[in-house]
């Protein structure tokens, strides 16, 4: 009777996410906020086009631009708080003991000031994005391109490490990525051809390159487009990126 009960239990409870996945799009440097819907748009429109998308709903976390120099600085400003205390709040940076949902509130909102007021203010309003899709019981993608990706770490690592554990409810998906570590359950692509991320390589520490997608001037000479390059359907990294997104959106 038990055995039956709970097998009755389980079939009545359905798919641990209700609604399908959200798919959010978080920009590089020097990219206006049409840039940033742009660039969305072409990952939904190649996801589609494929026959990958599983009636996802799509949205950007915009990363504000302030001038090349600007941004560049908030990138090196942004690498250096990625290197600092990691074994307490980086906790999957290199196996940390640490659980998820370890950090008290007032932690949390330590760590949540302290970035919105230097090198993240957007920080608040992305995570505020991504609870209202993670409330509507929807599982979340963060498609990150260059800087992105570092916003989309420090994003992944407040849900999740947070009061309100969001462990395995959210991923990413990094092209283009300087930064030095993957989340669980995330995935990257980046170039050996592009001379941005390489450029950065000579200074700061960077996942390495896993893709050979070649040099290609007449779309961009630096190698790092999003569009041009890591969603040019006619060059490698775009059908393993798509792929990644309907995998992980699952």
């Amino acid at each position: 009777m038990l055995k039956r009960l709970a097998l009755l239990t389980s079939l009545m409870a359905g798919p641990a996410f209700a609604a399908p996945a959200a798919v959010i799009f978080i920009n590089g440097v020097q990219s206006t906020f049409d840039d940033s819907v742009a660039s969305m748009l072409v990952l939904k429109g190649n996801l589609k086009a494929k026959k990958l998308d599983k009636n996802f709903v799509y949205g950007n976390a915009y990363n504000t631009s302030n001038g090349f120099f600007s941004d560049l600085w908030q990138v090196f400003q942004q690498k250096n708080n990625e290197t600092q205390d990691a074994k307490n709040f980086w906790r999957m940076l290199d196996g940390g003991t640490a659980q998820a949902g370890w950090m008290s509130q007032a932690i949390y909102d330590k760590y949540l000031n302290a970035f919105s007021n230097s090198s993240m203010p957007e920080l608040p309003e992305h995570l505020k994005i991504y609870r209202q899709y993670l409330a509507e019981g929807r599982k979340l993608v963060l498609v990150a391109h260059s800087q992105g990706n570092l916003y989309a770490n420090a994003e992944q690592n407040m849900l999740i490490s947070g009061p309100k554990n969001m462990q395995g409810k959210v991923s990413s998906v990094g092209t283009a990525s300087p930064a030095q570590y993957l989340m669980p359950g995330s995935s990257y692509i980046t170039s050996s051809w592009d001379q941005v991320i390489n450029g950065l390589r000579l200074i700061k520490t960077t996942l390495p390159p896993n893709i050979s997608i070649g040099f290609h001037p007449t779309q961009d000479i630096t190698g790092h487009s999003f569009v041009k390059i890591y969603m040019n359907t006619e060059y490698p990294a775009a059908e393993q990126v798509l792929s990644k997104v309907s995998q992980q959106a699952v």
